[in-house]
């Protein structure tokens, strides 16, 4: 966990949901009856380090490659990333499909020799178990990853909708299913793999979740505290003046906004959870990192979120009926 403070700037898109928040706390604040501390907060973790994240995977074997070559085994596009492979600049997602590749190769080829034949065997099956390794770097150790998860891109914007992520999901959903397939070493096209991990870049969706999920939470929080220490000497013009800051801000934006979050989320959050479990084993830290985003563990963003919205709406709901007032009608 890390603590930041948060410097808004009216012109940056970014943080408009910042200033929708920081104004509901200021107008409440105007009441003599409430003081809500300035909100400097603890932030989620951030996507650790590549070499906190990388799995290790049994090193190349130039040999092997030269071997199956001489032995004109089916190697294709595979002996043709041997300069990239002895220069060690594979990216995690060409290390993937070369690995997919190269277990085709060697389980396509037919060697006389029984006991190398056997060799080779063994080489595949042990490529064939760090294929979900390789497949969870090639998700999550890239520079796609690193902006993808991204805290500093902000909030979702606050008129954030479901239909603008409809080719992230459409590219979530091919991920999930190529990690569903490994077993059966699928044939994938190198410009779609790209292109879905490109999208998922492009919509700096994940970190900006997390983003709005901590920021939101520490906001309901800090109010939901404050409006729970009130009592019925509240009842009257002060609270009347409350009940309208409530409206016009919780109410009218706060809620719809998050509304739309959930929404959303409610859609993303599986199939990149589904990710997470496919790309297993996870280094200790990215496992820390990705239970944020579960939506069953109860130590997630993603819970005290949840936990904090309905807090803070109790809260509120029990002060006005204190005061024997209903939102949306008269008292």
């Amino acid at each position: 966990m890390s603590i930041i403070l948060v410097g808004v700037s009216s012109c940056d898109t970014r943080f408009k949901a910042e200033a929708v928040l920081s104004q509901y706390v200021a107008d409440l604040n105007r009441s003599q009856f409430l003081s809500v501390s300035s909100p400097t907060i603890v932030m989620p973790d951030s996507l650790p380090s590549s070499r906190h994240r990388q799995q290790n995977l049994t090193q190349f074997d130039i040999g092997l490659l030269d071997f199956l070559s001489l032995q004109q085994c089916d190697v294709g596009i595979v002996a043709g990333r041997k300069n990239s492979i002895l220069g060690k600049v594979m990216p995690d997602s060409q290390r993937f499909l070369y690995e997919l590749d190269i277990i085709r190769a060697i389980e396509s080829c037919d060697i006389k020799n029984e006991s190398l034949s056997e060799e080779l065997h063994k080489i595949a099956q042990q490529k064939r178990l760090e294929l979900p390794m390789a497949f969870g770097n090639a998700l999550f150790n890239g520079a796609e990853s690193e902006v993808f998860f991204s805290l500093s891109n902000g909030f979702l914007p606050l008129n954030y909708s479901t239909s603008e992520q409809q080719e992230l999901l459409d590219s979530l959903n091919r991920l999930v299913v190529v990690g569903e397939n490994l077993a059966n070493l699928p044939v994938i096209d190198p410009s779609i793999f790209e292109g879905d991990l490109k999208i998922l870049m492009d919509s700096e969706y994940a970190g900006r979740l997390l983003y709005s999920l901590a920021r939101i939470s520490s906001y309901l929080d800090l109010v939901a505290s404050e409006v729970s220490l009130l009592d019925g000497n509240i009842c009257g013009a002060p609270m009347i003046y409350l009940k309208q800051q409530f409206e016009a801000h919780y109410v009218k934006v706060i809620q719809p906004y998050i509304g739309r979050i959930n929404s959303g989320a409610y859609q993303v959050l599986p199939l990149l959870n589904k990710l997470f479990e496919l790309g297993e084993p996870l280094s200790r830290d990215m496992q820390t990192f990705s239970q944020q985003f579960s939506l069953k563990e109860a130590s997630s963003e993603w819970q005290r979120y949840q936990f904090v919205s309905q807090y803070h709406a109790k809260q509120w709901s029990a002060l006005f009926a204190k005061c024997s007032i209903s939102i949306g009608g008269k008292s």
